[in-house]
């Protein structure tokens, strides 16, 4: 008799823990949509965003002289919405896939805090190559010599949050431009939406 009650009693807890916690449902988009599935901007987001942007960019974007990598320089990328979004990290991201494709060169003396290379380690090294005196005048790098980026690559990060049934998602707007320096015009841009839930 213990036995059964005891079995009954599992049963109704289940029962009740089920409908506490119905299915998690979409908001406004198809259950199955990229993303949809986990809470918050993760890794497999920006590799979403990534994939979209480099074929994007590669294939519609980028033009140079015959024989000629074109050289691209990381400019900021903003975020817009009140979640935390790995900006730099998106921007590393997408320079290693378009060196991976042997298409596009970068420049990290240009990026757009100025630093010159991570933590500043280009013109550190710059520095100490022509201003320490330790070393070879033969294999000295001169200052001057850095190549110009020939494009500028910067992008803006926005949020849209829709709440129904319980649940809250949000509408994530990837968008991103490629802008030729010598002229100042916008030669490629495109955008990758990505929706989340939130609780």
């Amino acid at each position: 008799m213990k036995a059964s009650i005891l079995t009954l009693s599992l049963v109704l807890a289940a029962l009740l823990a089920g409908c506490a916690s119905p299915p998690r449902t979409s908001v406004y988009a198809p259950a199955n949509e990229e993303g949809i599935a986990t809470r918050g901007v993760d890794s497999h987001d920006y590799q979403l965003v990534v994939e979209k942007m480099v074929a994007s960019m590669l294939k519609n974007g980028l033009q140079t002289e015959a024989g000629q990598k074109p050289v691209i320089a990381l400019g900021a990328v903003f975020n817009r919405t009140p979640y935390n979004v790995e900006t730099r990290m998106l921007g590393e991201l997408i320079r290693v896939e378009i060196l991976k494709s042997g298409l596009a060169k970068f420049s990290t003396a240009t990026d757009f805090e100025h630093k010159g290379g991570e933590s500043g380690d280009l013109y550190k090294q710059l520095k100490f190559q022509n201003e320490s005196g330790h070393v070879d005048p033969a294999t000295v790098k001169r200052y001057g010599q850095l190549t110009g980026a020939d494009y500028i690559l910067f992008g803006n990060i926005y949020s849209i949050e829709r709440r129904g049934g319980g649940m809250t998602e949000a509408n994530f707007t990837f968008n991103l431009t490629l802008t030729e320096v010598k002229t100042g015009l916008a030669v490629w841009a495109d955008t990758k939406p990505i929706r989340k839930n939130l609780n």
